[in-house]
């Protein structure tokens, strides 16, 4: 029983590990907001360049659809279901965030949200 419980959390560390390097290298805004990790679907990383960047893969914004219109279909949801996280860099313009909701909208994809971390230094009310 031991061994068991030993491979499930060696396991479940590995896979957490993972899913960290998918993640490219953003400098989030700070935002309070709700608690917990921001699930969804797919998650579309926009570094401060402007550059697309999905499992840490530039992406072109056509061939993001594409990636967007896949996931999709091997989930078996249409796109009013799908979920998008944007995390775009807090020094980005604001274009290359226009033209990724634009994007967005031509997909039919209406659920996403804006990537951010909290605030350090306490719960202070503003």
């Amino acid at each position: 029983m031991v061994d068991v419980v030993l491979q499930l959390i060696i396991f479940f560390m590995y896979t957490s590990a993972f899913t960290q390097f998918v993640r490219a290298p953003i400098d989030l805004p700070e935002q309070r907001g709700e608690g917990g990790e921001a699930t969804a679907d797919l998650v579309l990383d926009i570094a401060e360049t402007g550059r697309w960047l999905v499992d840490g893969a530039a992406v072109t914004p056509a061939r993001f659809g594409a990636i967007a219109q896949a996931e999709a279909a091997s989930l078996g949801i249409g796109p009013d279901a799908f979920s998008v996280l944007i995390r775009a860099d807090r020094n980005l313009s604001a274009n290359h965030l226009n033209a990724a909701a634009e994007s967005l909208d031509q997909l039919g994809v209406r659920r996403w949200r804006l990537g951010a971390v909290r605030p350090a230094g306490g719960s202070g009310a503003p």
